[in-house]
């Protein structure tokens, strides 16, 4: 069979089916979800659902992003949820004024960062939309030296060290409450398809693997990974003075 040539619709369609791996992953941020929660980059709303919660939980989430045709799919996807608002935000511009004079208490940016240029304007953008006090969610890829063809092909212009993460962070007006390495068993089979064999597409087996894997990968927890295909950092605002 002939793999799907990578764009960020097919590779979104992919992960939209890792119904286990995506509840995994808002396992690792669902500590900082406050009432009101701002989604940049929320695609196809792959994790939108979970930051939902139950259909009794007190929530509303504003899921944006930059492109019409993912609007479209959201609004449709999450239609009569009075909860949800689907809305534009694009991390190379400055943030709605709305979402400055109506500030959220968390944002969740999840596999979004890597694609922007200017990633310190972008974290500032994010910043300027928290209360005083509130909690940024984010998860990017991990280690340059994996940095393979798929990468190029959905137009990552970096992955992160996790030192590099860190201080990004603090320079960008947060405070690192928590930052670690996701999804260790992902690294050798990432590194073999776009480093090794130049692959610039995720062949759909190794896909649903990492779905089937996860009881397992949850064990990460307890060893603390010292690598991943991942970070996720957990950061909170420094003060209000810090939203100019």
């Amino acid at each position: 069979m002939v793999e799907e040539r990578p764009t960020l619709t097919s590779a979104l369609t992919q992960f939209a089916a890792l119904d286990r791996y995506n509840g995994w992953i808002y396992e690792q941020i669902a500590s900082a979800m406050g009432r009101r929660i701002l989604e940049v980059g929320a695609g196809t709303g792959n994790i939108t659902r979970f930051l939902l919660g139950d259909e009794g939980a007190d929530r509303t989430v504003i899921a944006t992003d930059p492109l019409p045709e993912y609007r479209r799919q959201l609004s449709a996807l999450f239609a009569g949820d009075l909860r949800l608002v689907v809305d534009t935000f694009d991390l190379n511009q400055p943030a709605p004024p709305a979402f400055q004079e109506s500030p959220f208490e968390t944002v969740v940016c999840l596999n979004v960062l890597e694609h922007i240029e200017r990633d310190a304007d972008a974290l500032r953008e994010m910043r300027r939309v928290l209360v005083p006090g509130g909690r940024l969610a984010l998860l990017v890829p991990a280690h340059a030296s994996i940095h393979g063809a798929f990468d190029d092909a959905v137009g990552h212009y970096r992955r992160y060290g996790k030192r590099q993460l860190g201080r990004l962070l603090e320079s960008t007006g947060f405070v690192v409450d928590r930052l670690h390495f996701f999804n260790m068993l992902a690294v050798l089979p990432w590194w073999v398809n776009g480093c090794l064999l130049r692959r610039d597409y995720l062949p759909s087996g190794q896909t649903s693997l990492a779905d089937r894997l996860v009881p397992l990968l949850r064990y990460e927890r307890l060893i603390g990974p010292p690598f991943g295909l991942s970070l996720i950092a957990l950061a909170t605002t420094r003060g209000a003075e810090d939203r100019r």
